[in-house]
């Protein structure tokens, strides 16, 4: 997934931030030049989830997190043209838990206004006006993760209520005209995540349900060829709540998916368990053909970016001036963005480049 944000299943794609990066170095075989660039971020002490495009171009969702002194706060909605932000007023009914799109002109904002009243919408932005709200089902269907393949294809994945306390993992496709949408009834549960590497290959992700346990939440992964959807089955973890927040695709025998305390990877015929060794897992992201996890650190001195070696997790040069890297996103022209937060709920925004031939 590299063309939307992180909502708030992927607990922590909603980020604080504040100020800008010192430059850090990763040092990696694809880039070993290249360096974080600082990006002035559009709200400081506010909550962020960057959907970037280029350098110059892309959109940023905000919260204030001065909540007990400020009292209720909206979320924000920014565009990005060179290094200005700019902040856009959608109408009243648009909501933007989670953002998707391809370009500037071309905005998906999903969501929903208020959390008690279990009603979704989907507004499209042509960088101009709004549509009206194009959900294909505002009561039921929730759609939490959504990725933008072209103008006339987005996918979003979540569940369906079929029952008051019953959910079932749902995918929906917009092909430029209207909503097919997929409802998998044999399976209690939801997905929380979407990857497209192209339309014969997606990957949504989420959680099974398997008892009326809270732990015995369940990894649950789903592929999509082009002409069916199967499920990939990853090993149960017994008396953990295991359902899987973020994933990241390098083709379809190189697939990286995570829970809060897991990593698993996918090598085309079967899963292996490739825990990162301290902290959690808060974002899965690719840079330069590499692997990458963005870590919530749990004490002090820990590192809270790694790379996968090819054999093991390597600690890389993470953003400066945050102690846990909260969301890693690629940008369709390669780079790589780090949102990471300090023990202060500052947070920092930085890219790497594109890596460079040679």
């Amino acid at each position: 997934m590299t063309q939307r944000t992180f909502p708030s299943r992927r607990a922590a794609t909603l980020l604080v931030a504040s100020a800008s990066l010192a430059v850090g170095l990763v040092a990696s075989p694809a880039n070993a030049a290249a360096s974080w660039e600082s990006i002035p971020v559009p709200e400081s002490y506010a909550s962020l989830s960057l959907l970037p495009f280029d350098s110059q171009n892309g959109y940023a969702r905000t919260m204030s997190t001065c909540i007990e002194l400020c009292g209720p706060v909206a979320p924000k909605l920014w565009q990005k043209s060179g290094s200005t932000w700019k902040q856009l007023k959608p109408p009243t009914d648009v909501a933007f838990d989670t953002l998707a799109g391809t370009g500037p002109n071309d905005l998906w904002a999903i969501g929903r206004k208020h959390v008690g009243d279990g009603i979704w919408h989907v507004h499209r932005y042509d960088g101009t006006k709004w549509s009206s709200d194009m959900a294909p089902d505002t009561k039921r269907l929730e759609i939490l993760d959504a990725e933008a393949v072209n103008r006339t294809s987005l996918w979003g994945v979540g569940n369906t209520r079929t029952t008051n306390t019953i959910w079932n993992p749902t995918v929906t496709h917009w092909d430029g005209q209207k909503w097919n949408t997929k409802t998998f009834t044999d399976i209690d549960g939801g997905f929380d995540a979407v990857d497209v590497r192209s339309e014969n290959d997606i990957w949504a992700v989420g959680y099974r349900d398997v008892s009326d346990q809270v732990a015995d939440y369940q990894p649950l992964a789903v592929h999509y060829d082009g002409t069916k959807w199967s499920e990939v089955r990853l090993p149960d973890t017994p008396g953990d709540r295991n359902g899987l927040e973020t994933m990241v695709s390098n083709g379809p025998n190189d697939v990286w998916v995570g829970s809060l305390e897991h990593v698993w990877h996918w090598d085309g015929t079967a899963w292996t368990r490739r825990d990162i060794p301290a902290g959690y897992v808060r974002s899965l992201a690719t840079h330069g053909g590499q692997t990458y996890v963005g870590v919530q650190t749990t004490k002090s001195g820990d590192p809270q970016l790694l790379r996968w070696s090819g054999t093991s997790w390597v600690a890389a040069t993470p953003p400066t001036g945050g102690n846990h890297v909260m969301q890693l996103t690629t940008s369709p022209d390669g780079a790589m963005y780090a949102v990471s937060m300090d023990a202060s709920s500052n947070s920092y925004l930085s890219r790497l480049a594109p890596p460079t031939a040679g």
